[in-house]
């Protein structure tokens, strides 16, 4: 008998975790990670910009907490997007360049491995970007339930018919790689295609394909799970022009706005490898010829807004299903873009326009509509959706969660300055860089100019970094700077074993 009542309470013991885990689990919301390449923070409606029409992204950033000073790690896609993935800064996750990719070991310690593990459904949906190879970006597949990423930098647009478009995303193996046929320029299948060329049905990636892999995950998945789907959008990556015919009209006939650093006078005081590295020759052509900047920005804010629709539909697709109410949405970019500023085009260096990127967090079970200007980070975000999910910080990690803000955004202790990493020179042609930015200084040291070039901007009195401050500054000031950047680099940095 006594046996019998051991045994009896071992089992109910047994069952009252399994009811508590299951109680904790569906209290756990739903998580979406929508992630852009190259959108510098004010392309986006709710910053402001008029110019760029983004309702969908807008009714989320009313209703959450949006993050006025976003800032990447690493501007720059590859390296930026295995940082989010990771949660770590380059030098510990050892991504520096477009080819090298994740470990088994590293990709099982990656914030979606750990959703896994803690019960969630994991989805991934558009440009993998790490490692530059269908090899590579099918490993990524492992850490997910369902797969629906494409190699190198992907398409805007694919057959109705194409292998990827219709692929199941739950399956196993993967035979999922876009069979398109041959864009204008002969190049065919899951290489960077552009344009519509011999396409019958064409489908915008961001706009289209995505939504529809998202519907394909919802309704397939384990509805007693919580799940995780990170969105990686290509927009507003070039090629520029190849935005969704529907928001043709988006831009039509608006004079964009240009900043006041895109002027030859700035651009002529850069150091001369700037002036030479891969962005001056486009940026230099936009200050010059100026109706090719109005083109190249029109084009841009409708790659935005030919997203926004994505994201419009995706957030339909979860109100039909009822999964509202329970779904976390978090939103920032890979990396910001110049528009001129400094004579540059694309990202890469340490300057506002490349490492500033839109951000908020959008959770319905939360009052919105607030803002906060505390400093936050990429690997903030890797961070949160860990914290969504009841999983604290591993050690390896560097970010802090953004929940405690939406709740407390002016009175929650929070970092004054964060580092930036950018090792991948392009055969030399993108400066290596490091930096610290405080909450009013930017400190930037070009590692691979020998001596190494450094830059100090005050962004109190100078927010447009037209006035290197480094020969006139304080040197109490410069060497504290300088001293962060060393102890910051040494914290974050150590070397892949």
């Amino acid at each position: 008998m006594h046996s019998f009542r051991s045994h009896f309470r071992s089992v109910f013991f047994i069952v009252l975790i399994i009811i508590s885990a299951h109680a904790s689990y569906a209290e756990r919301p739903n998580i979406i990670l929508i992630f852009t390449d190259d959108q510098r923070a004010d392309a986006v409606g709710y910053a402001g910009n008029t110019a760029v029409s983004t309702p969908n992204l807008d009714r989320l950033a009313k209703h959450g907490l949006v993050f006025e000073n976003c800032f990447v790690n690493t501007s720059i896609c590859a390296i930026s997007r295995a940082n989010i993935i990771s949660g770590q800064y380059p030098g510990r996750h050892g991504i520096n360049d477009f080819f090298k990719t994740f470990s088994p070991d590293q990709l099982q310690a990656a914030m979606p491995a750990r959703l896994q593990r803690a019960g969630y459904q994991t989805a991934f949906f558009g440009k993998w970007g790490i490692g530059d190879s269908p090899k590579n970006t099918h490993q990524g597949a492992a850490v997910f339930d369902y797969w629906a990423g494409q190699p190198h930098q992907t398409s805007f647009f694919y057959e109705s018919d194409c292998r990827f478009v219709n692929f199941n995303g739950f399956e196993r193996p993967l035979d999922d790689l876009c069979d398109c046929p041959a864009d204008s320029r002969g190049v065919a299948g899951h290489r960077n295609r552009i344009g519509k060329a011999n396409l019958v049905e064409p489908l915008h990636s961001d706009s289209t394909v995505i939504p529809m892999h998202a519907e394909r995950f919802l309704d397939g998945r384990d509805q007693d799970k919580p799940f995780c789907m990170m969105l990686f959008f290509k927009g507003p990556h070039s090629p520029f022009p190849d935005w969704d015919p529907a928001v043709e009209d988006a831009t039509r006939d608006l004079r964009m706005p240009t900043p006041p650093s895109a002027t030859l006078a700035v651009a002529e005081r850069q150091p001369e490898f700037i002036r030479e590295s891969l962005g001056s020759p486009t940026g230099m052509r936009f200050l010059k010829e100026p109706d090719f900047l109005q083109q190249h920005l029109r084009d841009y804010y409708r790659l935005v807004s030919s997203l926004d629709l994505g994201v419009g539909r995706i957030v339909k697709a979860l109100e039909e299903r009822g999964l509202d109410k329970d779904t976390v949405i978090l939103f920032t970019s890979d990396n910001g873009h110049f528009k001129g500023e400094h004579g540059l085009a694309g990202k890469w260096l340490m300057y506002e326009p490349s490492l500033r990127v839109p951000g908020f967090i959008y959770d319905p079970r939360q009052a919105g509509g607030a803002t906060t200007r505390k400093l936050v980070i990429t690997t903030d975000f890797t961070v949160t959706a860990l914290a969504l999910a009841g999983i604290e910080k591993p050690d390896e990690m560097t970010g802090l969660s953004l929940l405690p803000l939406i709740k407390e955004p002016a009175s929650t202790p929070w970092r004054d300055a964060f580092y930036y990493d950018h090792p991948y020179t392009h055969r030399g042609k993108i400066p290596n860089t490091i930096g610290v930015r405080t909450e009013r200084y930017s400190y930037i040291r070009y590692i691979s100019e020998t001596p190494a070039y450094e830059q100090l901007f005050d962004l109190e009195m100078d927010p447009l970094q037209r006035s290197n401050l480094m020969k006139t500054a304080d040197a109490d000031l410069i060497e504290s700077l300088r001293q962060r950047c060393n102890t910051m680099r040494s914290d974050v940095g150590e070397a892949r074993k």
